[in-house]
């Protein structure tokens, strides 16, 4: 008997502890702007192209850049980088393989994409138009880590996931420097997206989607995991200069996110 008193005794004193930490948890959440998230899935976006997509960014109004990956006969694989009018021409198709891999941003004049180089490193490459208005890389950096993933741009700096590290790198082009890393939320970081006000996140170990503010990026809130949970799966993002989208994973038309 008197083991089953202090058994109940414990299992009290347990759950008050939990129940105390939860609170605190929470009210550290909400001290620090913390927020769960809901969402609608809003309208889709067919996108150009054939292949696995690996990087995606709005390019302008209404104008969509895709970096696709192909496998062709005898397991060759191909790299296109198309980029969308509004109307649905495609303004640019070039191959880029054996050069990009994977990512793909918008700094207002360039795309910035990465790609793997032969010592295993990864290179981060701008890519504009010449003269002919041909899309050819102008500038390479070695990126820090070894498997970015997308790139988004602030306004100011690029920004560019990477799962290896678990890790978000910031590159500054006016000084062509990686200047500050910043830890995932989760421990997988995939898409990657700049609203204008906070930068959204996507993580393939918790299946998350994250809102970050701040210079380092710090957790603003989380959606509930009854509108986004996507655990294992790669899902890339970027914004249009009015609606968030994501792409899930294996597929080809993009979700817009409706916060309303």
């Amino acid at each position: 008997m008197d083991s089953r008193r202090a058994a109940a005794r414990w299992l009290a004193a347990l759950t008050t502890a939990v129940l105390v930490l939860g609170a605190a948890a929470a009210a550290a959440a909400q001290a620090s702007g913390m927020a769960d998230l809901v969402f609608t899935p809003g309208p889709t976006l067919a996108l150009p192209g054939d292949g696995k997509v690996v990087g995606l960014t709005a390019a302008g109004a209404d104008t969509l850049a895709v970096l696709l990956e192909e496998i062709g006969d005898a397991g060759r694989r191909r790299i296109r980088l198309l980029v969308q009018a509004p109307d649905g021409r495609i303004l640019h198709d070039e191959d880029f393989s054996g050069v990009l891999d994977r990512g793909l941003g918008w700094d207002g004049e360039s795309l910035w994409s990465c790609g793997d180089a032969a010592d295993g490193s990864s290179i981060l490459y701008a890519i504009r138009p010449d003269s002919l208005g041909v899309l050819v890389t102008t500038k390479a950096y070695t990126a820090p880590g070894h498997r970015p993933t997308a790139l988004a741009w602030d306004g100011t700096h690029l920004w560019l996931t990477d799962r290896d590290s678990g890790r978000i790198d910031r590159f500054d082009p006016e000084i062509e420097e990686f200047t500050r890393f910043v830890a995932s939320p989760g421990f997988s970081p995939c898409g990657l997206a700049w609203d204008g006000a906070a930068m959204w996140l996507t993580d393939a170990g918790t299946g998350r989607l994250y809102r970050l503010v701040g210079g380092r990026l710090q957790v603003n809130g989380v959606v509930d995991t009854l509108s986004f949970l996507h655990r294992g799966d790669e899902i890339l993002l970027f914004h249009d200069g009015r609606n968030l989208w994501y792409l899930p994973a294996g597929q080809r038309v993009a979700v817009q996110v409706d916060f309303r």
